[in-house]
């Protein structure tokens, strides 16, 4: 992909390893649309930091799991962008609720959010993917270490992870070659999913893991960008774990 005229989106990109991709694409040159929901102000700030620093970024809001935002989002992106040369789906939500206090909204609602808005998106914006300059377009989407080793007070979120794996392999199958679909499976990051751990909790959440500490939103960013690069041009797919080797696949 020719770096400064790649048109990227970004969900979830307020704060995290969505706010750390928007940053590390943006110093390569990639035109950046940064989508937000419950982090506004965030997003909004991010797109002043990076037009202040020589970049192009815009914030997109839109609630995901609601179709008609969806459409308003396609229709807000067609009209600046006549391609999109990436698609990062990184945008979900991680309630931590044991599984018999999980009622069937809090289900639905999970699966609706970290794998169905994923789904939907994609399929509004293959018009756009398709006429990425150069081919191929670029998908990736963020799943989690959950997905494969499931979660004691997180099944919803867990199977949702675990479902963007079909889908993402799916995708790949169907949408090749002039689109790419991979998964980064991130482990423990320091982000708002960890913002309630004690310090000791912290202590020992880093002596799980073979590296020693948990990894930053930066360090996911990296592989992020690497496979909306043309150095990933052989990769559809795959899945990327970067969990310090917590789990070796």
């Amino acid at each position: 992909m020719d770096a400064p005229h790649a048109r990227v989106l970004i969900t979830g990109a307020g704060t995290g390893i969505g706010a750390a991709t928007a940053r590390v694409l943006a110093r390569r040159g990639d035109e950046l649309a940064l989508h937000h929901h419950l982090h506004r102000a965030e997003a909004e700030s991010l797109a002043e930091e990076l037009v202040a620093a020589g970049g192009r970024a815009f914030p997109v809001p839109g609630n995901l799991t609601f179709t008609k935002d969806l459409d308003r989002m396609v229709h807000a992106l067609s009209s600046r962008f006549p391609s999109l040369e990436g698609l990062v789906l990184n945008a979900g939500a991680y309630p931590r609720t044991a599984f018999d206090q999980i009622s069937d909204e809090q289900f639905e609602a999970t699966v609706r959010l970290n794998l169905f808005s994923p789904f939907a998106l994609t399929r509004r914006l293959l018009p756009l993917l398709r006429k990425a300059t150069p081919s191929p377009a670029r998908v990736v989407l963020v799943s989690s270490i959950l997905a494969f080793n499931g979660s004691a007070h997180g099944a919803d979120y867990a199977a949702s992870k675990a479902g963007i794996l079909g889908l993402a392999r799916s995708m790949a199958r169907e949408l090749a070659p002039g689109i790419t679909v991979n998964v980064v499976a991130p482990g423990s990051i320091d982000t708002a999913i960890l913002a309630e751990d004690t310090p000791a909790q912290r202590e020992a959440r880093g002596r799980q893991v073979p590296l020693g500490r948990v990894g930053s939103p930066e360090e996911v960013a990296r592989v992020v960008a690497f496979l909306t690069s043309p150095d990933a041009n052989y990769m559809t797919g795959t899945t990327v774990h970067v969990n310090g080797g917590l789990r070796m696949d």
